[in-house]
């Protein structure tokens, strides 16, 4: 792995996150465009970018930070997590797909069913890399 080019790759990657809350920032409060929503899309990519952006600055003068990034990128890992996130996904659509089909007898609003389901994703993915770092 050159970690150089990671270096950048990632750094590129906060860049368009810091943008795109520069622009959701930019439509919301000067366009008025769904302020609401738009101000939520700024709280979430512009300090994540910037977090982003401050770690991988950081990260090649450090090497514990590049020992975490080539243990990151090690195949085993990537292994285990793409394997965690395709079962993941087929967990959540069998999930929301149940979900559908049971709408008509638990009575139950779209936005506790999305709340709910905002904490089930990621919970099961985690499980999943968990269950799959012992297996492999």
């Amino acid at each position: 792995m050159n970690l150089n080019k990671y270096l950048k790759k990632e750094l590129l990657y906060s860049k368009i996150f810091i943008l795109i809350g520069v622009i959701a920032a930019v439509t919301g409060l000067i366009f008025d465009y769904h302020k609401e929503a738009m101000l939520g899309l700024t709280a979430g990519f512009l300090p994540t970018g910037i977090g982003t952006m401050f770690i991988y600055k950081h990260a090649g003068k450090s090497p514990k930070m590049v020992k975490n990034i080539e243990l990151e990128n090690e195949e085993r890992n990537i292994f285990i997590n793409t394997k965690a996130g395709y079962t993941a996904f087929w967990v959540s659509y069998w999930y929301i797909f149940v979900a559908v089909i049971l709408n008509s007898i638990v009575n139950i609003s779209s936005q506790n069913f999305l709340i709910a389901t905002l904490f089930f994703m990621p919970t099961v993915y985690f499980l999943f890399v968990f269950i799959y770092h012992k297996k492999y």
